[in-house]
């Protein structure tokens, strides 16, 4: 690999590791964890009302991590887990009344800052952020497929 590839790599790995720094800022700035503070961002965004599959699929969540922070959310109050009608164990996630106005005072902010960041961009740059970012994944999860690596890619 050319010296010149690796530090392109190392650059666009460092950024990435700083959005995550960033949003796990903020989690911390909240007193949440990072995921319970996805989630929260998950149903606002996405609505809620989704399965814990269908949240588990769209976002890369294990099941095991979801279900973790649907505990202490449903523990806290702010959602509550409704079977959906003809299967007992798919559950859809809704908040509460508290739920909800919790997660507004949260994800609002958030949600405002992220708009107003990329708002900074013009629509062409902003739709060539999206593109390339979703092709370099793209071609990261065929590179790690190709090279046999398990587990989900």
């Amino acid at each position: 690999m050319s010296t010149q590839l690796s530090r392109q790599m190392i650059l666009l790995n460092q950024n990435d590791k700083m959005l995550d720094d960033l949003y796990h800022s903020y989690a911390v700035s909240v007193h949440l964890s990072d995921s319970v503070l996805w989630v929260l961002y998950i149903l606002w965004t996405e609505g809620d009302g989704l399965t814990q599959k269908e949240i588990c699929d769209a976002w890369y969540y294990s099941r095991q991590t979801l279900n973790t922070c649907l505990k202490h959310l449903e523990k806290e109050g702010y959602i509550r887990l409704a079977p959906l009608e003809g299967n007992r164990k798919s559950k859809r996630v809704l908040f509460t009344e508290e739920g909800h106005a919790f997660a507004e005072k949260i994800i609002l902010p958030l949600l405002d800052a992220e708009n107003a960041s990329l708002d900074r961009m013009t629509p062409e740059e902003q739709e060539c952020l999206i593109t390339l970012v979703h092709k370099r994944t793209e071609f990261l999860r065929a590179e790690l497929f190709h090279a046999g690596t398990t587990g989900k890619i």
